[in-house]
């Protein structure tokens, strides 16, 4: 019985969340975002524009989870909107440029200045730090996290498997040399043993998943 409520509190929490992206996917701050992303490079396999939008919907599924208030619902899609704009002008440190574009847009110029601090703590936050040579990706600036989860959402979801390959391909990494694949799943194996979520909401509905696509890419490893 207790699943059975678990599962219909779960689904009514999916279904409001999917009702709050609708209506976000129509501010003005988001919109103008999701244009600039239409000019992304066509070899980006993986951060391309769905995956901005996959980011929007998990930021609002995490926040709605957690009985944000709109108002805070509302800035950190807008985060999300933005975090990747830079992409469009290069690969590597995107995040600072994207700062910069954020801050030359309409949507900063509508935002309270406290809010606009906020979604750039937000951005850097979304940027991976190496700490003796392994991969993190920490919490720093951010003020609510909601983002940050997000944007490795797919580490605890069924389809991660389909987006490791997608940043491989993205990556140029010839996973038919064993060499080259050997150490592209040992850092994506570090990467989640690293990595842990900002928010209560995204431990509770991804970090199973997140547990056994681990051991599942631990048992792939030793067979390489």
């Amino acid at each position: 019985m207790e699943e059975i409520i678990e599962q219909k509190s779960k689904e009514t929490i999916e279904e409001k969340a999917k009702g709050i992206y609708l209506e976000m996917l129509q501010i003005p701050e988001v919109k103008e975002a999701l244009d600039i992303l239409d000019g992304l490079p066509n070899n980006l396999r993986y951060h391309n524009k769905e995956h901005t939008l996959d980011v929007i919907r998990e930021t609002i599924l995490f926040a709605v989870a957690d009985g944000a208030l709109p108002e805070i619902i509302k800035e950190q899609a807008i985060s999300a909107s933005w975090h990747d704009v830079g992409y469009v002008k290069q690969y590597e440190n995107n995040e600072p440029i994207a700062i910069k574009m954020f801050k030359k847009s309409m949507a900063y110029k509508s935002l309270p200045e406290d809010a606009r601090n906020r979604i750039i703590a937000d951005i850097l936050d979304t940027q991976m730090k190496m700490i003796n040579g392994s991969p993190y990706l920490i919490k720093d600036k951010s003020l609510y996290g909601y983002i940050l989860d997000a944007d490795v959402s797919n580490f605890g979801r069924e389809d991660y498997f389909e987006k490791r390959m997608k940043v491989a391909e993205e990556l140029n990494i010839d996973l038919n040399d064993p060499e080259a694949k050997k150490k592209f799943y040992k850092s994506t194996i570090d990467l989640l043993k690293n990595h842990e979520w900002k928010t209560e909401s995204a431990r509770r509905l991804r970090q199973s998943k997140k547990e056994e696509n681990l051991r599942m890419m631990e048992r792939e490893y030793v067979l390489l």
